[in-house]
């Protein structure tokens, strides 16, 4: 239960960064983020809520240290990392950078995602 919820974390931190990545982190943003998560994760949406707060409000990691953190995260956790969590990531990260505005620094980080995620 508790890797589940690493990755979960995880999801969140590759959410914050793609809504962080271009011109900053706005408002409607962190909105787009919660909807998203809520409807992707459930009930188990607060894991990820609360490590993009987290980020949010006190530790603002650059893109890169985020994204190596939440790839960690899910080499960690990989035996409990199944098919469809790694879609939710990918989903997650796509629709909050269509609600956040498409960038190419986005569409390089969701591309990233998408080979990593190949090879764990």
């Amino acid at each position: 239960m508790f890797d589940k919820l690493e990755i979960y974390r995880a999801i969140g931190e590759l959410a914050y960064l793609i809504a962080k990545a271009g011109d900053g982190l706005k408002l409607e943003e962190k909105k787009a983020f919660f909807e998203v998560i809520e409807k992707e994760l459930k009930f188990d949406a607060w894991s990820a809520e609360s490590r993009f707060e987290i980020l949010d409000e006190k530790l603002h990691p650059t893109l890169e240290h985020a994204y190596n953190e939440a790839l960690f995260e899910l080499k960690t956790h990989k035996a409990q990392l199944t098919p469809e969590l790694k879609d939710t990531a990918v989903k997650v990260a796509k629709t909050v950078a269509e609600v956040c505005g498409k960038s190419e620094i986005k569409d390089f980080i969701i591309d990233r995602l998408e080979k990593d995620l190949k090879n764990i």
